[in-house]
Parts: structure tokens; sequence; C-alpha cells
């Protein structure tokens, strides 16, 4: 009996160390883990967002495509009956409204990488709209519209054919 009672108190012991080591286990993680959150410099940065969506590139760009779409489903009406237009108005108004919603989507997630881009060189941790935040975070919206202007002006430049490369025609 006494033999049986002894192994149960080494059972129980065993037991007792895993129970000590797997808390020790968890308390260094958690102290790890605590230790780089706090070590982690936090900086938060605020835009205008209403004011680089509209000056982006990107953006005038869709809009640009927007109105040619538009254009070109008017000339499609204004070659149809009277009869066929009223028809066809409902679809093109959703295709209307599809397109719109593409290319916005498309120029916001644009917008959103650039912001993300300067955001990042600078250091910055969070990017927050000016209108949703009260005190703190420096406005790095100037510092983006710089960035952009410059990232947009060297990519007009190299789309730009370079004349002095061009072949000479000779004329008689």
């Amino acid at each position: 009996m006494k033999c049986l009672w002894m192994e149960k108190v080494c059972k129980n012991e065993r037991i007792r160390e895993l129970l000590l080591v797997g808390i020790l286990l968890v308390v260094a993680i958690v102290i790890l883990i605590f230790g780089v959150v706090n070590s982690r410099k936090v900086a938060i940065a605020s835009v205008d967002m209403e004011k680089i969506v509209n000056a982006h590139p990107a953006m005038q760009e869709a809009i640009i495509t927007f109105q040619r779409e538009l254009s070109n489903m008017q000339k499609q009406l204004d070659n149809m009956k009277e009869e066929e237009k009223v028809r066809q108005q409902q679809k093109i108004q959703q295709e209307i409204s599809q397109i719109a919603m593409k290319l916005q989507d498309e120029a916001m997630d644009k917008v959103k990488k650039d912001v993300e881009k300067v955001a990042k060189r600078k250091g910055y941790t969070y990017v927050i709209d000016k209108n949703a935040i009260f005190v703190g975070g420096k406005d790095i919206t100037d510092d983006i519209l710089t960035v952009l202007k410059k990232q947009y002006e060297k990519e007009a430049e190299q789309k730009k054919l370079d004349v002095s490369e061009m072949p000479m025609i000779p004329v008689k």
C-alpha cells in the first residue's frame, strides 16, 4: 500500500513540475511580447484624403476615362431609334454605374498605395484621415502631394518621345 501511495506522489510531483515549467514559459513569452510591443515606436500621421484624391493623377485619369466612356455611350444612344433607346436606357445606366465604381476603386487603390509608400518612407505606423483625428498626428498631406507630383512628372517625361533619338528622314 505504501508503494502505491509513493507512485501517486511521484506522479503528482511530475505534474507539478510540468505545471511550473508551463507557467514559467507563459510568463517568459508574455514578458517577451510586452517588451517587443513597448520597444516599437508608434508614429501617427494624418492626411487630408479629399485633397490627395482630388490631386492624384490616378483619379484625374479615372475621370477622363469615365467621360470618354460616357461620350461613347451617348453616341451609341444617339444612333438608336427612340423605342430602342428606351429599352437600352436602364442597361446603359447600370453599365455607367459599374464603370464609375470600377474606375473609382482602381484609382483609390493607387492613392492608398502611394500614401502607404510615403508613410513607410517617413516612418509612420498609422495614417489617419484628418477628419477622424482630434489631436496629434503630423499632417503629411503636403509631403505626399510633393512626392506624387515628382513621381508623376518623372513618369510623364519618360512617356514623352526624345526627338534627338528619332531617325532623320531625308527630304528631297
